[in-house]
């Protein structure tokens, strides 16, 4: 029996983070402002995954208690919407699943989105900062409306809002029209503000129409650029990276950018996280410590494992990962293939500001040994849908195997290919 942990961390902020979010808070405040209006996806209420399909792959065991019908779930369903999405655009969870159920060979789907629906509500959360917004225009007694775009009922929209904790809205717009908000709102364009994450829709459209817009960038970009690990991954495993058994991987990425970026932060000159050795032991040594009884492989790894510890903020990250990790995903059994490769990158290709957090831990000929081998990685772009495998790709999996060095040198030479 796993135990159940409750805690909920807390990351301690940077001066410009606490910068960024004051201002934000004033922009709000403002008296002539009326209306806030919020996106609630990736604004209001965020989930742990680096995407919807992450999700999708929790639902692979029980889509199987359907049938045989050979396919991959989270493909599948990702696939489905996306055609959706280019034929009509009329899209609801229903309407997904009358897709899947010809396509899987499936008679009765409710169960699955039953299923899907809650995970949803179970693991959406609310976005702190976007929470703090939301809390300083109930209190400056400004009407709140929430713009919502998405397959999922109405019902289900509300019952997770109330279970992240806003209860107190005025309206709710479930749409994509910026138009219905400011219709909604029932004041002048100037005096409403709206907050979004994209920057065409939240900002560009509401400004066009002569009201005040404020962009909170979604988290899971604002992770990607921080820094050049997860570049580093997609060139690592670009083929294999979105297979289920790398998907503690990418939940570790997901946890990481909902909590590190949760109020934006940027990229740090000479350091791939943010300058900051929290960071470092949130997705280098939690994610490391996924892996039971991982045995150092170098004299370099061995040194900085037995002496990390003498940072206490790394060990700080280290522990809230654990924490994270446990609370959202102990009631799976998650495969954990890849979860090395982050201290790997450190080890091979860490910024000069990064490695200075272990200089004091490490002793001098080994530090200056690491210095002078650390080489520039190979990144690739990190994509916001999979990969699809090519005739070359497939070709590859029957000759090399996933994991062999082989196959690592065809990846990347098929990595050309796809960019």
């Amino acid at each position: 029996m796993v135990r159940k942990i409750t805690e909920n961390p807390e990351m301690l902020t940077t001066p410009e983070q606490d910068k960024l979010l004051n201002k934000m808070l004033n922009e709000i405040s403002r008296p002539e402002i009326k209306t806030v209006s919020f996106r609630m996806k990736d604004v209001l209420a965020v989930t742990p995954f680096s995407s919807e399909r992450d999700m999708f792959m929790l639902m692979e065991d029980d889509f199987r208690k359907y049938g045989k019908s050979g396919k991959n779930f989270a493909e599948l369903r990702t696939d489905v919407y996306d055609k959706i999405v280019k034929k009509s655009g009329n899209i609801s969870i229903e309407n997904i699943y009358k897709i899947i159920s010809k396509n899987a060979k499936i008679k009765d789907t409710s169960g699955l989105i039953r299923l899907e629906c809650d995970l949803l509500e179970k693991f959406t959360v609310p976005r702190k900062c976007g929470k703090m917004l939301y809390k300083q225009a109930i209190s400056d007694k400004k009407k709140v409306i929430i713009l919502c775009d998405g397959v999922y009922p109405e019902e289900l929209i509300k019952k997770i809002l109330s279970g992240c904790g806003y209860d107190n809205y005025d309206d709710i717009v479930f749409s994509d029209n910026f138009g219905d908000v400011l219709e909604k709102s029932g004041v002048a364009p100037s005096e409403l503000i709206h907050i979004g994450g994209n920057v065409e829709k939240d900002v560009e459209i509401p400004v066009l129409k002569g009201t005040k817009a404020l962009l909170l960038s979604p988290e899971v970009p604002l992770m990607v650029k921080s820094g050049r690990l997860r570049g580093f991954i997609q060139a690592e495993k670009l083929l294999d990276i979105d297979n289920p058994d790398y998907l503690a991987l990418r939940c570790a990425f997901g946890l990481y950018a909902m909590y590190a970026f949760d109020i934006p932060q940027n990229k740090v000159i000479k350091s791939d996280f943010c300058n900051n050795p929290y960071m470092i032991g949130f997705i280098i040594f939690g994610t490391l410590n996924l892996i039971e009884n991982f045995t150092p492989e170098t004299a370099l790894q061995r040194e900085i494992l037995s002496n990390f510890e003498k940072n206490p903020k790394i060990v700080q990250g280290m522990n809230d990962f654990r924490i994270l990790f446990e609370k959202y995903f102990s009631d799976y059994t998650i495969i954990c293939s890849g979860c090395e490769l982050p201290f790997i990158f450190l080890e091979r290709h860490s910024a000069p500001a990064d490695r200075i957090f272990f200089r004091s831990c490490i002793s001098d000929g080994i530090y200056k040994k690491w210095t002078e081998n650390i080489t520039d990685p190979e990144i690739l772009p990190v994509y916001s849908r999979p990969v699809r495998k090519n005739a070359l790709s497939k070709i590859a999996d029957k000759l090399f195997p996933p994991g062999t060095k082989v196959r690592t040198i065809a990846d990347r030479i098929l990595a050309k290919s796809h960019l």
